[in-house]
């Protein structure tokens, strides 16, 4: 069939009409995908994710992380004003000790450190949603904690960009939810990190892992072990705290160690360690921060067991008060550098006061043997006996 320019097509138009219309459009999106690609804001800012492939393994360091955090929040405004330049620092000043808010922070993230509140209020609508549905504590019944305002009030100072470098421990690295919102959290500080899952391979029983490796699966990995940041080891074990202690962080150049954060197993044993090996080291005016003290079985005794007999030695005085009251320390390797304890739900905070931190020997670095066993007895024997005796 001969081709006929002006024959219509069945909308209208004639099929030259058409095709041109079509040739058209074909250049005019070739035209916008050229401008896009080509325009600035397109090219996105790589210094977030500097990675880079090295025996097939995702790398990226923190440190590198933290410097395009840093840069991609320097104003790159050229302008000749005076006016304008003052302005401009002032707010770059402000800005570098305005402190952050925790929450804002780790929500990104994904931590269960503050999903609480992202859950709560679809639980409070539906009971079904809820995870524990029973619970009496209306913030017990959802997935996630809480604890954005206890990290606002303790760590709140060391969250500017102009804070002094401070060192800080994580135990329970897991798959760097955590570490990372507290890398955004305190920009300054040396962050260390335990974990026990990235220990060789193998059956439990032989000290070995057989879960798998999750710290893995965190882009930071290989860079954290490579920069003795990430440990690998039980956190339980003194051993392993010796000698990460020792040789990777009580280092000359070394920031003071300020901050211990027990996030790892959740058992109550493990708790006590943590307090008794790292309060002595922490610097005058730290913090050891326990978190998940719920009532779950494997945590619980630290919160019934420890924890009171802290607090009675934070009140005690020596000698006797009373004729009828015997005045005696639980933990005398903890009463002497203490403070206080600021409790939250779930979490509580013991805070060093000024006396020197110090390099207890194994014994003292360990926990007592009649921690849990003689809690009772230390907190309630001597004072019920005393009285009735003076009834």
């Amino acid at each position: 069939m001969e081709y006929d320019p002006e024959k219509r097509h069945p909308k209208g138009e004639s099929f030259q009409g058409r095709n041109t219309r079509w040739i058209m459009y074909i250049f005019l999106g070739l035209a916008v995908l050229s401008f896009l690609i080509a325009h600035p804001s397109m090219q996105q800012y790589k210094g977030e994710e500097e990675e880079y492939e090295e025996e097939g393994h995702r790398r990226e360091s923190e440190m590198s992380y933290l410097k395009a955090r840093k840069a991609s929040g320097t104003s790159t405004s050229t302008t000749t004003s005076t006016t304008t330049t003052t302005t401009t620092e002032a707010n770059t000043a402000a800005s570098t000790s305005t402190q952050q808010d925790f929450r804002a922070v780790a929500h990104p993230f994904g931590t269960d450190k503050v999903a609480g509140h992202i859950h709560i209020q679809p639980c409070l609508d539906d009971n079904s949603k809820c995870l524990h549905p029973s619970a009496g504590q209306p913030t017990c019944r959802v997935w996630g904690h809480f604890y954005d305002t206890i990290y606002n009030r303790w760590l709140g100072k060391y969250s500017t960009e102009d804070a002094d470098p401070i060192q800080f421990l994580e135990i329970g690295f897991y798959k760097g939810k955590g570490f990372e919102s507290y890398t955004n959290f305190l920009p300054t500080a040396e962050k260390h990190s335990m974990e026990i899952s990235c220990i060789e391979p193998g059956e439990r029983s032989e000290g070995k892992w057989p879960w798998g490796n999750f710290p893995q699966e965190h882009r930071w990995y290989q860079s954290l072990l490579d920069s003795k940041r990430l440990h690998c080891g039980d956190a339980s074990d003194y051993d392993f705290l010796k000698t990460t202690w020792t040789e990777q962080m009580n280092r000359p150049d070394a920031p003071p160690l300020m901050v211990v954060v027990d996030d790892g197993a959740h058992i109550d044993s493990q708790m006590a360690q943590t307090l008794f090996f790292w309060f002595p080291r922490i610097q005058p005016g730290g913090i050891l921060v326990v978190e998940d003290i719920q009532p779950i079985p494997e945590a619980n005794k630290f919160r019934t067991h420890i924890v009171p007999q802290v607090m009675k030695d934070l009140h005690w005085c020596g000698g006797s008060a009373r004729v009828s009251v015997s005045d005696t320390l639980c933990f005398p390797t903890i009463q002497p550098l203490l403070k206080g304890i600021h409790c939250e739900m779930h979490i509580c905070v013991f805070v060093r006061n000024d006396a020197p931190a110090y390099e207890p020997d194994e014994v003292d670095s360990k926990t007592p043997p009649g921690a849990f066993t003689d809690a009772q007895k230390c907190l309630f024997g001597p004072h019920e006996a005393a009285e009735k005796s003076s009834r």
